[in-house]
């Protein structure tokens, strides 16, 4: 189950073509129609604390009726994301890092990328598989 956190859902500026007084001054518009020096504003929808715990208590629910395997599938699946962070967080560090030689830093930047490189591999297989299982799964009942 997916559970929504925040939307935020951007409106166009309403530009008046006369003010309320009738003089018939219009807002001040660029060269492209728009609106200048204001931003647009939008709706936000937030899920209260209770809508999120329920939201966890179905996925918890739904979790506790998988079979073994996919379960399995799961986990692997949340440890590898982890993993994929920790190398992002990584290659973040060393992009910061200037006391590093460019090229010392090129040849790290390019290491921790390769490894990214395997472990987004990884986490596309085991996705399949989660699929698969899912499918053979809903296919028996």
């Amino acid at each position: 189950m997916v559970s929504i956190n925040s939307v935020t859902i951007n409106t166009p500026p309403v530009v008046p073509t006369a003010s309320a007084s009738g003089t018939g001054k219009s807002a001040d518009t660029g060269k492209d129609g728009k609106t200048e020096g204001k931003s647009s504003t939008g709706v936000k929808v937030s899920l209260s604390g209770a809508g999120i715990d329920a939201s966890k208590a179905a996925q918890a629910q739904a979790a506790a009726s998988e079979p073994p395997g996919i379960k399995q599938l799961r986990k692997q699946i949340e440890q590898m994301q982890k993993m994929i962070a920790q190398k992002q967080a990584e290659l973040q560090q060393l992009q910061a890092n200037k006391s590093m030689s460019p090229d010392q830093k090129a040849a790290q930047v390019n290491a921790v990328n390769t490894e990214l490189s395997a472990l987004y591999g990884s986490l596309a297989s085991l996705n399949n598989s989660l699929i698969s299982a899912l499918k053979k799964q809903a296919d028996k009942k």
